[in-house]
């Protein structure tokens, strides 16, 4: 991942001696960078307030505020310069417990990274464009599809017309048929799966409005009317464990759980079609 702290360290050694203390103080005290205006932050660093302002147009198109700007979003999204690998445990740190207890720190920071930067008026949005909807189409391949399904599968839950079709030639042809009163909500994790875009390109020339999970600045999130963003460090090893899919889960969720208690959703209704149609159907002959 081309982040900020990833940049900067591939730099560091052609640094001269002023930018090193900044790279240092960046590199291993993020808060503070954060906290602190640039006269604070030179003095912490122990050089000029122009050369902070060097440095930030060295790595920022933007200057200071840019720059602080790409460390929050580096922070944020769990650069793998904050990320300690699962691969770097030693044998005897796996036998002793640590596997277990890094991933559980890796869930639960992409968690509060996804809640960090979830944006209350962009999943209200989300909520009514679903709740609204004629028909809502999820879409998303490989591991994101199995997410997408799932999502599918709690919204007919609630009584909503969702549907996944795993077929990339039917999931185009389904994206056409969609209009004015449905909604395509496309989820990937990279937001430059291919398949994903031709649906959500196929859903906005037809009318309909597009969600997308995923990462920010991407171009799903580009082409998204409403963009809940995930941007979780994910690790490309086969064997590694996935960390995204629980960020992922926490926005479904959310999204399901608002829905499920609105005030307008009869549950007692629900719940015995739920029932009935779990039944098999039983006991619609008693009414003949």
């Amino acid at each position: 991942m081309n982040d900020i702290f990833s940049r900067i360290s591939a730099e560091y050694s052609g640094l001269g001696r002023a930018d090193k203390k900044i790279a240092d103080l960046i590199l291993t005290d993020v808060d503070q960078v954060l906290q602190n205006s640039i006269s604070g932050l030179a003095e912490l660093a122990g050089v000029s307030p122009s050369s902070i302002t060097r440095f930030s147009r060295q790595f920022s198109a933007g200057g200071f505020k840019d720059l602080k700007l790409l460390i929050a979003q580096a922070k944020s999204a769990q650069s793998p310069h904050l990320h300690k690998s699962v691969q770097a445990l030693t044998e005897g740190e796996i036998s002793g417990g640590q596997l277990e207890a890094l991933y559980l720190k890796q869930i639960v920071g992409a968690l509060n990274s996804t809640f960090g930067r979830l944006r209350a008026e962009a999943l209200a949005d989300a909520i009514s464009a679903i709740k609204a909807a004629q028909r809502i189409s999820v879409s998303g391949v490989a591991v994101s599809g199995l997410i997408a399904r799932e999502m599918a599968m709690r919204l007919v839950r609630l009584g909503l017309s969702g549907s996944y079709i795993s077929d990339d030639h039917f999931r185009r042809i389904a994206a056409s048929f969609l209009g004015p009163d449905d909604v395509a909500i496309c989820i990937s994790h990279s937001g430059r799966s291919r398949e994903v875009l031709e649906v959500g390109d196929i859903a906005r020339g037809a009318g309909a409005r597009v969600i997308g999970l995923t990462a920010p600045h991407t171009p799903l999130a580009h082409m998204s009317d409403i963009v809940l963003e995930i941007s979780i460090y994910e690790e490309i090893d086969i064997y590694t464990p996935s960390i995204s899919q629980f960020a992922y889960h926490y926005i479904i969720g959310l999204i399901v759980f608002h829905i499920g208690q609105s005030s307008d959703l009869d549950r007692d209704e629900l719940l015995a079609k739920i029932k009935f149609g779990l039944s098999g159907g039983q006991g619609v002959s008693s009414s003949q």
